[in-house]
């Protein structure tokens, strides 16, 4: 299920990329969900999988503002995994289903590790003034953006890992209809498109209750 080693290396390197440049390097927003998880499917051998993925983490997007201090789930590091595994497995049984919905469980996970970062970035700055306080100054800054590298490609790392046990788990025990999974995860893209385009109104959160109480409606009666 994991990508061939050549591939989970790559992988690995991509998801540092998307970590440096959500805020630390270059902010050239190819961390956003759907670019990310079309790299990753692309490097998985299926870049068409990869954008299936991508599109509906995107839109789980839209209203993230990644900024200052406040803590959020990151998409970038996230969508690799999801990207790349659905480009992997993309024949098994809810694959899209069970990707999406992991990487919104990892995103948070990935959001964890940032805030962590950031405590240790403060300690990395602390430096008392000095004639040489501006190197020092920037050569811990650089260490803090290696730093934010090497926590993105562990993050997709163990992602890639814990993921493929996940779907190779579930090829064999799953047992909702393909095609009812396939409509919860199109459902849920287009209800948060609609909400994320002030389509409802004040009644965004109404429409999010009725929408996973009839979610789960379907998946108890199927």
């Amino acid at each position: 299920m994991l990508p061939d080693p050549a591939a989970a290396v790559w992988l690995v390197l991509l998801g540092g990329w998307m970590a440096v440049d959500g805020t630390s390097l270059g902010q050239f927003m190819v961390s956003r969900p759907l670019v990310a998880a079309t790299l990753a499917g692309w490097i998985a051998g299926n870049p068409v999988a990869g954008i299936a993925a991508g599109v509906v983490l995107e839109l789980f997007h839209l209203a993230v503002l990644p900024v200052g201090a406040a803590r959020y789930p990151e998409g970038g590091p996230a969508a690799v995994v999801a990207g790349a595994l659905h480009a992997s497995a993309e024949a098994v049984p809810g694959a899209l289903l069970m990707c999406v919905a992991f990487a919104l469980a990892w995103e948070w996970v990935g959001g964890e590790t940032l805030r962590v970062m950031r405590q240790v970035n403060v300690r990395l700055v602390a430096s008392e003034a000095g004639p040489r306080g501006a190197d020092q100054l920037q050569l811990r800054h650089l260490a803090g953006i290696l730093l934010d590298f090497l926590r993105g490609t562990f993050v997709v790392g163990v992602g890639l890992v814990c993921l493929s046990a996940l779907l190779i788990v579930s090829a064999g025990q799953w047992s909702l209809d393909p095609e009812v999974a396939r409509l919860a995860v199109s459902a849920s893209a287009v209800g948060l498109l609609a909400a994320t385009l002030g389509v409802f109104g004040g009644r965004t959160r109404i429409f999010l209750f009725g929408a996973a109480a009839g979610l789960v409606f379907v998946l108890v009666r199927t």
